[in-house]
C-alpha cells in the first residue's frame, strides 16, 4: 500500500455510503479533513471538504487541487497520482 489512511472512520464511510452526515469542526470547514496521504510524497493527499454546504472530495498535490463530487472519481484520480509518484520516485 503506497498511501496511509489518516481518518479511517470517514475513509471507510466514503467507500460504502454518503458522507453528507459527517460533522465538520470550524477548522475542518477551513482546511478540509485529510483522509489519506501518499507515503512517498506528503504533498499528495485526499481530503473531504465542504463547498457551500456540500461534501466533496479534493485531491491535492503540490500546489494543485482537483475537486470531485463522488468518491469513485476522487479515488481514481488519487490512485493515478499515487502511481505517478511511484514512477517518479524510482
Amino acid at each position: 500500500m503506497n498511501y496511509k489512511i489518516i481518518n479511517k472512520q470517514i475513509f471507510e464511510q466514503a467507500q460504502v455510503r454518503s458522507v453528507s452526515d459527517v460533522q465538520f469542526t470550524e477548522e475542518d470547514v477551513q482546511n478540509g479533513v485529510k483522509l489519506a496521504v501518499s507515503k512517498k510524497d506528503e504533498t499528495l493527499a485526499l481530503y473531504l471538504i465542504d463547498v457551500d454546504g456540500q461534501k466533496k472530495f479534493d485531491v491535492r498535490w503540490d500546489d494543485s487541487s482537483e475537486v470531485f463530487s463522488g468518491w469513485h472519481s476522487a479515488w481514481d484520480n488519487f490512485t493515478w497520482c499515487l502511481n505517478t509518484v511511484d514512477q517518479e520516485k524510482k
